[in-house]
């Protein structure tokens, strides 16, 4: 086990942080010696993890280099509830096999970022299935309900005439909970979830532990720079995604979130970010940034590649080296161009083919074509490109 180093530089250690709360007595922990307990929750209810997912984790990272102890707390159970945080309407809940796979999918890209040989994995319903009735609602006799409704969301909801469920009610105090069985020094988490770690710090001092400091970090924005990055928005960079597909993601983004990716996204030291961002116009920028990612989450090999396919591909306006073909048989019929798109997988439905067609969205043989109209009737190769960084060779016969 790595040795625990009190003269690690608190600011490196912290950097990135939006805010922490507890840091007094944290760095009293920290300079005593004393190896922290550093704790993530997540509930698993996604299968791939985003950079967004990785704010957190890079954090994590430098604590484990540091010499301490880092819980990767999943929460199989509270999944089964559904966290309300950030929400108007109520979570789905998962089934026990969808969880199991987004928790497997999950296990084995966390290794990208972190020491999984140090990585301590916990699952929440290793005492939550175990716990009776009564122990939870003796923990209720000691937590004010009124705390509870001082969260934004519930209000919100319940002014819009919106329903707020019991189960969702009492999230917080599960997600508390978890902090007090870990003994927790520290939680590491997005602005989102800051409410519910500050219930973790009040149920540890009313049963007696030091309460957990908390390292809120900032919300990474989506490719859309709007919205957070997220699965289900479309706006996310996968941290397994091809090289290719995360340089072109990264290129992407708005200019005014480069600063926000060196800083969230990379493990680049600040004066090194700083300097980069003061010598390099924004594409120079991206392009550097878009190669760090890939390098992180692939390797330097992987990131040179990616660079020469987008500057061949959309500098150069030519065609990769290697496109998916797909090969139809008109069998003296006509295909319908919405549905080769559909067939070929580059679209989820004959509508969005439309929209993207209507939107201008595609090439057919190097030329924009806006025909939704359009059907191929006659035996022959074709070359589609959908958007800037997706090509098929459609091959009729």
């Amino acid at each position: 086990m790595k040795p625990v180093n009190p003269r690690v530089d608190l600011e490196e250690l912290f950097d990135g942080a939006a805010e922490i709360i507890g840091r007094e007595a944290l760095e009293e922990k920290i300079r005593s010696g004393k190896r922290l307990i550093v704790k993530h929750g997540v509930d698993p209810t996604a299968r791939d993890l985003h950079l967004g997912y990785a704010v957190n984790y890079q954090v994590m990272r430098r604590f484990q280099d540091a010499g301490h102890t880092v819980v990767l707390l999943i929460g199989d159970y509270t999944s089964r509830i559904g966290d309300p945080t950030g929400k108007d309407k109520t979570r789905p809940q998962l089934t026990l096999e969808v969880i199991e796979a987004n928790i497997a999918s999950m296990i084995e890209q966390v290794d990208r970022v972190l020491d999984t040989d140090s990585l301590i994995i916990r699952r929440n319903s290793a005492w939550f299935d175990e716990m009776k009735l009564q122990d939870f609602l003796s923990l209720g006799t000691r937590l004010s309900a009124a705390r509870l409704w001082e969260r934004d969301m519930f209000k919100r909801r319940l002014s819009k005439g919106q329903p707020v469920y019991i189960h969702e009610f009492l999230y917080p105090i599960l997600q508390g909970y978890d902090s007090y069985m870990l003994e927790s020094d520290i939680t590491i988490n997005g602005s989102d979830q800051k409410f519910n770690e500050l219930m973790g710090r009040e149920i540890q001092s009313l049963l007696g532990q030091s309460p957990q400091a908390i390292m809120v970090m900032p919300i990474l924005p989506g490719t859309d720079g709007v919205e957070k990055m997220s699965q289900s928005l479309g706006n996310y960079i996968g941290l397994a995604e091809p090289p290719e597909e995360q340089y072109g993601k990264v290129l992407s983004i708005p200019d005014a979130l480069i600063e926000d990716f060196y800083r969230l996204a990379t493990r680049l030291p600040r004066a090194e970010t700083d300097q980069l961002l003061g010598a390099l116009g924004p594409m120079e920028a991206k392009m550097r940034l878009a190669r760090e990612i890939v390098a992180q989450y692939h390797s330097v090999e992987a990131a040179a590649e990616a660079e020469a396919h987008f500057i061949r591909v959309h500098r150069e306006h030519a065609a990769p080296e290697e496109i998916p073909e797909l090969e139809i048989d008109l069998k003296g019929g006509a295909l319908w161009i919405c549905q080769a798109l559909n067939d070929a997988g580059l679209v989820k439905s004959n509508g969005e083919a439309r929209r993207t067609i209507q939107g201008g969205g595609l090439k057919l043989d190097g030329e924009a074509m806006t025909d939704i109209g359009l059907s191929f009737t006659a035996p022959g190769e074709h070359l589609i490109q959908k958007g800037k960084r997706h090509f098929l060779r459609l091959k009729l016969r």
